[in-house]
């Protein structure tokens, strides 16, 4: 490579690779977080005596660190130039607009920061610590990728298996889910009750703190739809507490906390329903 280049064509044009999927990642680590999707497979051995949660957590800190790694190296790149105010072209090659849009830090979550450093592919290989920025970034989203895997988009996760704590699902509608590896003693596939198992790990879930986003999705799949939004709702009416802040600055909520607000929420509105009946 030229005399003056930090990074060869090869590791840029990785680069471009692993930015362009980021937003396709961040849609499946959110799947592999709440373990709708499968992660890893069943052992043959003896029955364990601790469950594993019904939460992903190496999935969950491979997302941690991926937005942190390229929030990190957005921020630099802010850093290092003077802020122009005005409207830019929403697509385009423009130098002026380039510049200003490098100047404003994009929206937080992965899939909005890596389309800017895309972008601005060509400052951050400029930049005097280029070399670093590539180099943490190929490997985070390389330890996001391997912390994912493809989800049965038709079934649902009914928790880990009490022998081999492997991971089960069962279809939406199913009441009885089968471990595919495990066997009673009379050789029948090991049963469990989708109900008993989701009623636990709503209790292996409850003390557990995690952001809005997180919570969510957790008990989006365990319980109905629930969206962030409405937890800082709760918030500004003071009905729910955070419990702290993560690394990022964000809140953290009890899950427990969560639940027992959404449980009101239905008896209020089945009261309201029994009214009008």
């Amino acid at each position: 490579m030229p005399g003056t280049a930090r990074i060869c064509g090869a590791c840029t044009a990785e680069l471009a690779r692993e930015l362009d999927a980021v937003p396709s990642l961040d849609a499946d680590l959110d799947l592999a977080i709440s373990r709708q999707t499968r992660t890893t497979g069943g052992s043959v051995g003896g029955r364990s005596s601790e469950k594993p949660l019904p939460w992903n957590e190496h999935a969950s800190e491979a997302a941690e660190r991926l937005q942190v790694i390229l929030l990190g190296w957005a921020r630099v790149l802010v850093a290092s130039v003077h802020p122009l105010h005005g409207p830019t072209c929403a697509s385009c090659t423009h130098p002026s607009c380039m510049y200003a849009d490098l100047g404003r830090e994009p929206r937080h979550q992965p899939r909005h920061v890596a389309p800017w450093l895309r972008r601005h592919a060509g400052a951050l290989i400029a930049h005097p610590a280029g070399p670093d920025a590539v180099d943490e970034i190929l490997t985070a989203v390389r330890n996001a990728r391997y912390a994912t895997d493809t989800p049965p988009r038709d079934l649902v996760y009914a928790g880990p298996c009490d022998a081999c704590n492997g991971d089960l699902y069962a279809r939406p509608d199913a009441s009885r889910v089968a471990c595919q590896w495990c066997r009673d003693e009379d050789g029948q596939r090991l049963v469990y009750e989708v109900q008993a198992r989701r009623k636990w790990m709503l209790g292996a879930l409850e003390d557990k703190t995690l952001t809005a986003p997180a919570i969510a999705r957790a008990l989006t799949s365990l319980i109905r739809p629930i969206k962030p939004a409405l937890l800082h709702t709760w918030v500004a009416r003071k009905k729910l507490h955070p419990a702290g802040l993560d690394d990022l600055g964000r809140m953290l909520f009890r899950v427990g906390d969560v639940i027992e607000l959404m449980a009101a929420g239905d008896a209020r509105a089945g009261e309201r329903v029994s009214v009008v009946a």
